[in-house]
């Protein structure tokens, strides 16, 4: 799939201290993202000191000159943005999604950074024991866990660069002193080691001004020196086993050595494909489970050569050693099928899938940043991000067979991971010395310690560009809404649908019904050799699908969406596993539906997934009427309305929602008629209670902006009400928080928590204190005009792609409000006065008594008089 649009320019710049510059422009996102890739990661570190370049990482999110004690997420957290870092084999990054008015501050926290970073034995200890549960969790406390990455490295690879870990040994990393990370940041974050990203949003004119006044009077530092990462061939297949209780399959990896793509990106791309085509068809050895594959420990085109390709699989262990000789064979096969058609066509394919991948991961804002970044650290290619989908395209079969014949005789290693008494592991002995070829004679010059400087002001407020949209509804009662968004030659479709009253009160029904149809959905697809998604879900309130196809194949999805739909469901299905209300959110609300729907006393037979009882609620859920169906990407949106008229003809018949016996449905603004205690270990943890407080929501006289700021003030951000009041609790640390959504076919406002379940009690009393706070301490600008600036920016970040757009867009329209609200609302937030904020949070919170669920091992006295019974299902 080619995309001969024309691309937005990267320009490119370099300042006199060595940083070199990435700039993306694109105002059709109200945000932007700045990275900052430094060359360096773990294979740079010497020995014994394995795990430092990630210890490091974390560190310097604890501080700089200007930003002291955490204040680097001030601006971040105050326009709902978003920062993070990682560490690599040959590189770590840092990022930041922000409102476009947060550029100069984004970048200004950055150069901070990496001018003058605070390094205190107090971040030091505080950041050693978050690294330390991060690595138990990682390889300790996960069953199989280093597998495949790093085991299958240390087995692979000889030399320290290419065989150690990232994590290290905790016990030596605690021996590093303050000095230690002076030296490393000294050595390695200097700015000619860097390059400084940013996409979205921006001036390119403007951006490079504002980068010149931030990071251009950092003092520029020798480059450091080079890790040599030469690795030996091995000159014959190698195998480790190591053990594991409590597991009943083996774990399987074979790794072998990918191309250069420096020298020979081409043949490292045909590797690509032929990775691809393994998990696709698999080994074809019959009896062997699927396999997984990828190239690279942590994707494609993430480290330097050497790399490496990953099969996978899951083993009986009487037949672990089959893998390397299934894969083997299937490799034979591709290397003499050049010519064959069915592998011409399957390469064809192949070739599809990836590009539609990639196109649809860089759609993504920030994907799209930290891609340009890592390819121009790397390679001195940002513009690959733009291009590879072009040279996947030239891939040809010839070069899959060449790369198949390759592989089929290269060394491999494998590492199997077995049953087994107890846990085995490499021993994490001495490691032998890196090859070091020093870049300059001599030692780099400790940085000039300089601030602090005055945090610059925000920026001006940029809204989204109203969009080119379209709005019908069709003959057979089917709502489309349809947007034009051209940054890829994709269509992202999502499509909702109401369960309505035959739904709740039978949700293993639902359950059951959605599985059946995304096995179909996606059969459909792939009968018509069609690349993209069309797969279903349910919540337990909607059926939904949600899918993505290239532009040209926008009407064989609509074909294949119209064939899932109205296909008659079965009489007889094969008995399905549990429903999906072991989530604790699905259960709290299965609960409260059994309740308002079946009264008092009702348990409903959650397992009921009987064949006959599926097909009756599938004539009455699959039909159009009050259906939603959304569309966002490369089309036209009145074209698509025709399409989905065209193909969507014969999907007719309306709802048949009539209330099963002794149904009750709540009316607007009632309040749902119950307290219950499920008295159940909650969704595999013993020690925890999960909460959920419900208030129907009057959907008249109440702006939708005050709405909104209202329940951001009590419990939907950072600085809530809520999250203030925990904080000052011993409920610090536990997640409470305030939402609003659909329940029972009408809008809710709702409270969420998990909380210790010794203190349920306690907590319950917290947020109905809370509730009712909002009448009697109505919120006032203090409070109102940081959650403006926080909701605002974070709305924003449905514009990052097609597929987060999509997303939130199907729910605003099958919630009834006008498609435009996503564009509209971050502009009206902004203006809606504090007394209408104040008005409707008493009206949302105050005014009736919630219904309260709770689950969890919970002793009744601390919710006297509730109902207590077993959860549903």
């Amino acid at each position: 799939m080619t995309d001969d649009r024309p691309k937005p320019p990267l320009h490119r710049a370099t300042l006199p201290n060595g940083l070199r510059i990435i700039l993306a422009p694109d105002p059709r996102t109200p945000r932007v993202c700045v990275a900052v890739h430094y060359q360096v990661g773990f294979r740079s570190e010497p020995p014994g000191r394995e795990g430092f370049a990630h210890l490091f990482e974390h560190l310097m999110f604890r501080g700089s000159a200007s930003l002291p004690d955490g204040r680097f997420y001030d601006h971040v957290h105050r326009w709902g943005g978003a920062a993070n870092g990682t560490t690599h084999q040959d590189y770590t990054d840092y990022y930041q999604a922000v409102p476009a008015a947060a550029l100069e501050r984004a970048l200004f926290s950055e150069a901070d950074r990496m001018r003058s970073p605070r390094f205190t034995a107090r971040a030091l200890a505080e950041q050693l024991s978050g690294v330390e549960l991060e690595v138990r969790q990682a390889t300790v406390e996960r069953p199989y866990g280093g597998f495949p990455w790093p085991l299958l490295a240390q087995a692979l690879y000889s030399t320290h660069p290419n065989a150690h870990d990232g994590f290290g040994d905790i016990r030596r990393l605690r021996s590093v002193t303050l000095d230690d990370c002076t030296d490393f940041f000294t050595t390695h974050y200097a700015p000619g080691n860097a390059v400084l990203t940013v996409a979205g949003d921006h001036d390119p004119a403007q951006a490079l001004e504002l980068i010149t006044r931030h990071f251009g009077g950092i003092p520029p530092r020798p480059l450091p020196p080079y890790t040599d990462l030469t690795e030996p061939p091995r000159p014959n297949d190698y195998r480790a086993t190591w053990t594991e209780p409590g597991i009943d399959v083996s774990a399987v990896a074979v790794g072998l050595r990918l191309p250069d793509p420096e020298q020979d990106l081409t043949g490292y791309l045909a590797h690509l494909v032929l990775a691809d085509l393994l998990g696709q068809y698999g080994t074809g050895a019959p009896g062997l489970p699927a396999v997984s594959t990828s190239c690279g420990f942590f994707g494609p085109l993430d480290a330097l050569s050497p790399d490496t390709l990953v099969v996978t699989a899951a083993l009986p262990a009487d037949r672990s050693q089959q893998l390397l000789e299934a894969v083997r064979n299937r490799w034979a096969q591709w290397a003499r099928s050049r010519t064959d058609d069915r592998f011409i066509d399957a390469v064809g394919r192949s070739v599809r899938v990836l590009t539609a991948e990639h196109h649809r991961r860089h759609d993504d804002l920030q994907t799209r940043c930290r891609s340009l970044g890592r390819f121009e650290a790397l390679f001195g290619r940002a513009e690959l991000v733009d291009r590879l989908p072009g040279l996947l395209t030239a891939v040809t079969p010839e070069q899959v067979s060449i790369a198949a014949r390759s592989l089929r005789a290269a060394p491999a290693t494998v590492l199997t991971i077995a049953p087994g008494a107890e846990r085995t592991r490499p021993s994490a002995g001495a490691s032998p010395g890196p090859t070091i070829r020093a870049a300059h004679d001599r030692r780099p010059g400790r940085p000039t310690a300089a601030g602090p400087f005055p945090v610059p002001a925000a920026g001006a407020h940029r809204d989204p560009l109203p969009s080119e949209q379209h709005d019908a509804t069709l003959p057979n009662g089917l709502r489309t809404v349809a947007v034009r968004h051209d940054r890829t030659p994709l269509v992202e479709l999502r499509l909702r649908l109401p369960v309505g009253l035959p739904g709740w009160a039978h949700p293993a029904r639902v359950d059951h019904l959605a599985r059946l149809v995304d096995l179909r959905g996606q059969a459909a697809l792939n009968a018509r050799a069609l690349v993209g998604q069309l797969r279903f879900s349910t919540d337990g309130q909607w059926l939904d699908a949600s899918g993505y196809t290239p532009s040209a194949g926008l009407d064989g999805w609509l074909d294949a969406l119209a064939e899932t739909v109205t296909a008659a469901v079965p009489a007889l299905l094969p008995r399905a596993n549990d429903h999906g209300s072991a989530d604790a959110d699905r259960l709290l609300d299965d609960a409260l539906c059994a309740h308002v729907l079946l009264g008092p006393g009702t348990v409903r037979p959650g397992t009921d997934d009987e064949s006959g009882s599926v097909a009756r609620l599938g004539r009455s859920l699959l039909a159009p009427t009050g259906a939603t169906l959304v569309a966002v990407g490369d089309l036209d949106p009145r074209r698509f309305a025709s399409a989905a008229e065209r193909a969507l003809a014969l999907w007719t018949g309306p709802r048949t929602d009539r209330r099963p016996p002794g149904a009750s449905v709540v009316a607007t603004g009632e309040r749902l008629p119950v307290d219950l205690l499920l008295r159940a270990p909650a969704a595999g943890a013993d020690d925890v209670a999960h909460l959920k407080l419900s208030v129907p929501e009057d959907p008249s006289g109440m702006d939708e902006a005050a709405r909104f700021l209202a329940t951001a003030v009590l419990g939907g951000y950072h600085r809530s009400r809520l999250a203030s009041r925990t904080a000052r609790t011993e409920l610090d640390g536990y997640a409470v928080f305030a939402g609003r959504d659909t329940f029972l076919d009408r809008p809710r406002a709702y409270v969420r928590a998990t909380v210790p379940k010794q203190l349920a009690g306690p907590a319950l009393a917290a947020i109905r204190a809370e509730l009712r706070g909002m009448a009697e301490r109505p919120p006032s600008a203090a409070e109102v005009d940081p959650a403006r600036e926080f909701c605002a920016g974070q709305l924003l970040s449905a514009f990052d792609s097609a597929a987060v757009r999509a997303d939130q867009l199907c729910r605003t329209v099958a919630a009834g409000k006008s498609p435009s609200l996503l564009e509209r609302l971050p502009a009206r937030l902004r203006d809606v006065p504090v007394q209408d904020v104040a008005a409707a949070g008493a009206t949302l919170f105050a005014h009736a008594e919630p219904a309260c669920v709770v689950l969890g091992d919970v002793e009744p006295g601390a919710v006297t008089g509730w109902h207590d019974r077993p959860p549903a299902g």
